[in-house]
């Protein structure tokens, strides 16, 4: 949750990229098909997901349909929403009810904090560095996942990797994700496969 606090102090004020290079994460397209694969460490055990989420537009609003499994638990899930955020309040109250396989999208891609800082339209992906403070570093750089060119934001405290997002112009969700909390708990989401074509 630091990191992301650290990311949102970070993501103001600062000159932004070229229009047609510049990342705008969670700007839903009329369609897009995603498939992801998760890995986590947590408390020292390894586990792995994978995740397919498709986003149609219908009228207004965007039917998003969410297939996948996570450690014994497996799933499929249905919903209309209007925007990110509303999909991210979506997926935190089942992953709580029910749907205990939805967990690794809410930790990542679907973090509330994250959608918040990610739509806000104001993070600078202009590459370079730029110290946060003493111990906190933040590196923008070019990065390429499941075939997808785009610009990593990343955050190292003491020269420690915490927090990677890379997002792509070509995409609207995030297409990788790594968090470090500071118990030493990991976790990696990454595309593997992406599609705007119906």
């Amino acid at each position: 949750m630091k990191a992301l606090l650290a990311l949102a102090l970070t993501a103001y004020a600062f000159a932004q990229a070229p229009v047609q290079s510049v990342p705008r994460p969670y700007e839903f397209k009329s369609y897009e098909r995603y498939i992801y694969d998760y890995n986590e460490l947590l408390s020292n055990r390894r586990t792995k997901g994978r995740f397919e989420l498709i986003i149609l537009k219908k009228g207004k609003e965007y039917e998003v349909s969410i297939e996948g499994f996570y450690r014994e638990w497996s799933g499929f899930v249905r919903t209309k929403v209007k925007d990110a955020n509303e999909l991210a309040g979506f997926i935190l109250m089942k992953m709580y009810f029910l749907h205990h396989w939805l967990a690794p999208l809410g930790k990542t891609i679907f973090s509330r904090a994250l959608v918040k800082v990610l739509s806000s339209g104001k993070v600078d992906w202009t590459p370079g560095r730029k110290r946060v403070d003493k111990d906190l570093l933040r590196l923008v750089r070019s990065c390429k996942y499941g075939g997808l060119e785009g610009m990593s934001l990343e955050l190292l405290k003491k020269k420690e990797l915490i927090l990677k997002v890379c997002a792509s112009p070509q995409a609207s969700l995030p297409i990788y994700i790594y968090r470090r909390t500071s118990g030493g708990d990991i976790y990696e989401i990454e595309l593997i496969e992406y599609s705007d074509l119906k």
